[in-house]
């Protein structure tokens, strides 16, 4: 058994490699492969304990991320084990994981749901998850501009934006950024709606992925109104935890809701109309943190 920190984690991967990899484990599960745990919580002490979990059959492998959260802060950490004997390959810290699984698997949803020629990116928050999500789209698509919304922190997101990517970059407001965008990332600690969803124009995708609560949501009922299509990752944990959904009520058909896998398992996925409004609702599922687990081990020469 092998030992993997956050930095061993940082030193072998990249996003291109992971929004890869987050491809193959969706069209994989698309096509009825692996199986997936639900997440489960226990609360006591004002500490609680989450764990979720995923096997994964082409790749050999099984895992689940298990974490504490204490004061709104998180903590991950993940067994990696082998389909073959059973053996504990690894145990892996989670927290560059998440980072990087979580952006990917938005790229992922983008690059099969939005419109080709997007040019525009407005992201709401300015924390860990909405830097991870500017680099990876910015590391893999092209813009002409990204918009920045976020209550402090903006004006510094918008000056790394442009330092680091050479992309033009603003801090404004909700109103702007979602009058000109064409992929909108909503990545924050909101527990009530953003913005209206009148304010988002025809042709957007957006990915509101800072929720997983179901009594939290970052969009409101107007914009699921809107929208022709709507995205999860996974019903049955989307239906208990996506504050997004679940707090619109009858707005939502969920037997019209997509999932990840069967969008990206069509060989030619898109989204056909350049009108429509598409959401994809993101809340983390274990197929993503055990498929990205499995690679950073394989890059590290570990056998699995």
């Amino acid at each position: 058994m092998v030992f993997i920190s956050d930095a061993d984690v940082r030193s072998v991967l990249t996003f291109p490699d992971a929004i890869a990899a987050m491809a193959d484990a969706f069209r994989d599960h698309g096509r009825g492969g692996g199986a997936m745990q639900d997440r489960v919580r226990v609360y006591g002490g004002g500490v609680s304990l989450s764990m979720m979990g995923a096997i994964l059959t082409d790749a050999g492998v099984t895992g689940a991320k298990v974490y504490p959260t204490v004061d709104g802060k998180f903590n991950f950490i993940l067994p990696l084990f082998s389909n073959t004997d059973g053996r504990l390959i690894a145990v892996m810290e989670g927290n560059a994981l998440t980072e990087f699984r979580t952006a990917a698997v938005t790229v992922v949803a983008a690059n099969a749901l939005a419109r080709r020629d997007a040019e525009v990116l407005a992201v709401f928050g300015t924390g860990i998850q909405a830097r991870a999500h500017l680099e990876a789209f910015l590391t893999t698509r092209s813009f002409g501009f990204v918009h920045i919304v976020g209550r402090e922190g903006a004006v510094d997101c918008a000056r790394w934006v442009r330092d680091r990517f050479g992309v033009d970059a603003a801090a404004v407001e909700a109103a702007e950024a979602l009058r000109e965008a064409d992929i909108i990332v909503t990545a924050t600690r909101a527990k009530t709606p953003l913005f209206s969803g009148n304010a988002v124009k025809r042709g957007a995708f957006v990915a509101a992925i800072g929720s997983s609560k179901p009594d939290t949501r970052e969009i409101d009922a107007i914009l699921l109104e809107r929208a022709e299509r709507i995205v999860v990752e996974w019903k049955p944990q989307a239906r208990r935890e996506a504050g997004d959904l679940v707090l619109a009520g009858d707005v939502v058909d969920w037997e019209r809701v997509e999932e990840l896998g069967a969008v990206v398992a069509e060989p030619n996925a898109w989204r056909g109309d350049h009108e429509q409004i598409i959401v994809f609702k993101s809340v983390g599922v274990g197929i993503e943190d055990v498929a990205l687990a499995n690679l950073v081990a394989r890059r590290l020469c570990i056998r699995t």
